[in-house]
C-alpha cells in the first residue's frame, strides 16, 4: 500500500520532494550489511518523479546506522575473508573484488603509475586486488574510523587512510576513485559522487559498484543501505554529479551494477517513475512470501537455511532463530556456527531435513537442481509476483 504523506526529505537521486512512503515495508524484518539480523520498523519511499527507491534518512535511520556501524564486523563469519562469488557452469568461487578489479583493468587504459583512492575501503579487499595489477600506483583508502588501518598497512604500495565522513574533505587528486559497495550507504549520494568527481585528475575515472534493486530484492531489507539503485537511476545520479559513463552494465557480477565514468556533462532524461513503484511493491510482496513459506516449512521438521550472507541471515532473523542449521558452500564458513547453529556443507545436511534456499527464483532453482542428489530436500522460495 502506498502512503503519499510528505516525508519531509528530497529524493536522493533527482532532488524532488515527491517521495511516497511504502507502508507495507515497515512490517518486514531487516538485516545489516555485515549480515546480522535487524528488527522490522524501517521506512521506505519511492520518488514519484524519477522512481528512485530509497530509505528515509530521518532521526530513526540515523540512530540505527550509528548503532550498526558502532558494532560493525565485516565478513565476521569468515574471519574477515571476503565474500566469494559462485560463477561459471560449475559454480566456481572467486572473491568479488578480484572480478571487479580485473574488469576495471580491461575496460579503461590505466597508466603504469598513478594514484587511487577507494572510498569506503573496508578492510582493503579491493585495494589488495588493485595492488597486484597496479604495483607502481599509490593506494589510498577512506573509512569512518581507523580500525581497519592495521589490515591496510599490510597491502603493498598502500600510502594513507583518510578517516573522514565527507568526501569533500579528502585531500589530493586521483587517477581512479572507486566506491565498491559504499555508495548505497551514503547519507547524501549525489553530493558524494559530485565530490568524488572533483577528486579526479584529468582523464581520471570514477568506478562505482552497487546492488541492482531490479535483480537483488534482498538489498531492500539491508537496514543501513539508504539508496537502492537501478541501472537507470544510478546513471541519472552520475550524470547530475558531472560524470559521463564509460560503461554502465549489469553483466559483470550477478545482481550488481558496475559503472565507470569520467568527468563531463551529459544530460540524461529523468527515469520513468512507474518502474520504481513496480519494483518496490513486487519486492516487498515477494519478501513477505519468502518468510511465509519459511514459517510453513519450519513446522514440518528439521529446517536449515542455505547461505550465511545477507539473505540467509535476514531469514534467520525473520524466523527468530527457529532453525536447526545453516548450509553454505563457502569453505571459509563451513564448520563454524552462528548462535549455536552449525554451518554445514551441502552434503552434510541431515538426511530427511529441509534446506530452504532464500535466493532469487532464477538463482535458487539452479542451486536446488545442482544439490538435488544430497540427502536433504532443498526447497526454493516462491516465484516472483505475476509469474
Amino acid at each position: 500500500m502506498t502512503d503519499p504523506t510528505d516525508t519531509g526529505f528530497p529524493c536522493q537521486v533527482c532532488g524532488s520532494k515527491g517521495l511516497e512512503r511504502q507502508s507495507a515495508f515497515t512490517a518486514l524484518p531487516r538485516v545489516t550489511s555485515d549480515c546480522k539480523p535487524w528488527p522490522a520498523g524501517g521506512s521506505l519511499a519511492v520518488c514519484s518523479d524519477c522512481g528512485a527507491i530509497q530509505k528515509i534518512p530521518d532521526a530513526q535511520w540515523q540512530n540505527e546506522i550509528r548503532r550498526i556501524y558502532g558494532a560493525y564486523e565485516i565478513y565476521h563469519l569468515s574471519d574477515g575473508a571476503e565474500q566469494v562469488i559462485f560463477a561459471g557452469a560449475g559454480g566456481e568461487a572467486s572473491p568479488r573484488s578480484h572480478m571487479l578489479v580485473d574488469f576495471v583493468a580491461k575496460t579503461i587504459a590505466l597508466p603504469p603509475t598513478g594514484k587511487l583512492i577507494d572510498i569506503g575501503c573496508g578492510n582493503g579487499a579491493a585495494l589488495a586486488g588493485f595492488s597486484k595489477i597496479l604495483p607502481q600506483w599509490e593506494l589510498y583508502g577512506n573509512e569512518l574510523s581507523d580500525r581497519v588501518l592495521p589490515a591496510l598497512e599490510k597491502i603493498p604500495n598502500f600510502v594513507a587512510l583518510y578517516t573522514v565522513d565527507d568526501v569533500k574533505a579528502i585531500p589530493g587528486r586521483y587517477d581512479l576513485v572507486s566506491m565498491i559497495h559504499s555508495l548505497e550507504h551514503m547519507p547524501a549520494p549525489l553530493s558524494t559522487v559530485t565530490a568524488a568527481t572533483r577528486l579526479l585528475e584529468d582523464r581520471g575515472s570514477v568506478f562505482i559498484e552497487v546492488p541492482d534493486i531490479e535483480t537483488s530484492p534482498f538489498d531492500l531489507v539491508v537496514a543501513d543501505h539508504l539508496s537502492h539503485f537501478s541501472l537507470d537511476t544510478l546513471r541519472y545520479l552520475a550524470s547530475r554529479a558531472g560524470l559521463t559513463a564509460v560503461t554502465a552494465t549489469t553483466s559483470v557480477l550477478g545482481k550488481e551494477i558496475t559503472f565507470i565514468g569520467r568527468s563531463g556533462q551529459t544530460s540524461l532524461p529523468r527515469p520513468a517513475a512507474a518502474a520504481g513503484f513496480r519494483a518496490a511493491r513486487a519486492t516487498v510482496t515477494w519478501l513477505q512470501s519468502v518468510i511465509d513459506r519459511a514459517r510453513t516449512l519450519s513446522k514440518e521438521g528439521p529446517l536449515g537455511i542455505f547461505g550465511t550472507s545477507i539473505s540467509g541471515m535476514w531469514l534467520y532473523g525473520a524466523l527468530e532463530g527457529r532453525i536447526d542449521f545453516f548450509v553454505d558452500e563457502d569453505r571459509s564458513r563451513i564448520g563454524r556456527d552462528y548462535e549455536g547453529k552449525p554451518i554445514l556443507a551441502p552434503q552434510d545436511a541431515p538426511a530427511g531435513s529441509t534446506v530452504y534456499v532464500p535466493l532469487t527464483p532464477a538463482v535458487s532453482t539452479k542451486v536446488v537442481a545442482r544439490l538435488a542428489g544430497h540427502g536433504a530436500r532443498f526447497v526454493p522460495p516462491p516465484e516472483w509476483p505475476g509469474n
